[in-house]
């Protein structure tokens, strides 16, 4: 993987410092496939961060620019659950719950639609990672059920591109498209709730690929989750 920027090192560099020393942080904490074999791993890991975190929801990330704090004067924390795995729903996220936290899935929205048994097959050819013998029979994912579950109990949604796409600068525009067009809408269909922040595979921040940019507020989307920054598009 080469990690693009928008701007010489150099001047990322500076614009991060910038941000750490005017306390501009947002701490998070990223997991994909959550196997339930790492059950006790989760478990300890959140009992050391719920008394020393609040948790991050969405509608703090308008209240976020402004300091690093919760109200509650502890630092937030972002749980991110990557890919939309089946075990994310099952293992990991009442373990997020009990220790207090919002999940913050970001998904590709595709993934959840391929029928269960093409799913491994989607996954293998999508770069989506995973513990093969944890679950008998073909799927891998979470249902569009289970997901507004999840949503209906506090619990935020990404579009992760359509088909777990990477950015480059020179992606053609039918390619930005079904990821970002195609993408927001069937995510939306599957959770019957308007969705607003994006994600590329590997972080593309905003700069990159202007295109894709104005693709991205032409469709709604308001916030862009990158390597280093949360971006406000519009």
């Amino acid at each position: 993987m080469t990690l693009l920027l928008s701007k010489p090192g150099a001047d990322v560099a500076r614009d991060l410092a910038g941000g750490y020393a005017a306390g501009r942080t947002l701490r998070l904490m990223n997991y994909h496939s959550t196997p339930r074999v790492r059950e006790p791993e989760y478990t300890r890991q959140l009992a050391e961060l719920a008394p020393r975190y609040s948790p991050f929801r969405k509608d703090d990330l308008d209240r976020w620019p402004q300091g690093p704090a919760s109200p509650k004067n502890k630092p937030w924390l972002m749980p991110i659950l990557f890919e939309g795995f089946r075990d994310n729903y099952d293992v990991i996220l009442p373990l997020l719950e009990d220790a207090g936290f919002t999940a913050w899935f970001f998904v590709p929205p595709h993934f959840l639609n391929v029928p269960v048994a093409e799913q491994r097959g989607f996954a293998e050819a999508h770069r989506l990672h995973y513990l093969r013998d944890e679950y008998p029979g073909e799927r891998i994912t979470m249902t569009w059920a289970e997901a507004r579950d999840a949503a209906a109990r506090g619990h935020v949604f990404a579009c992760h591109s359509r088909n777990h796409t990477a950015l480059d600068r020179d992606t053609p525009d039918d390619v930005l498209h079904e990821e970002i067009f195609t993408g927001k809408q069937e995510m939306e269909d599957g959770l019957g709730l308007p969705v607003d922040i994006f994600c590329w595979l590997h972080g593309a921040d905003v700069g990159i690929n202007p295109r894709a940019d104005d693709m991205l507020r032409a469709a709604g989307f308001r916030y862009l989750f990158s390597n280093f920054r949360l971006q406000r598009l519009q």
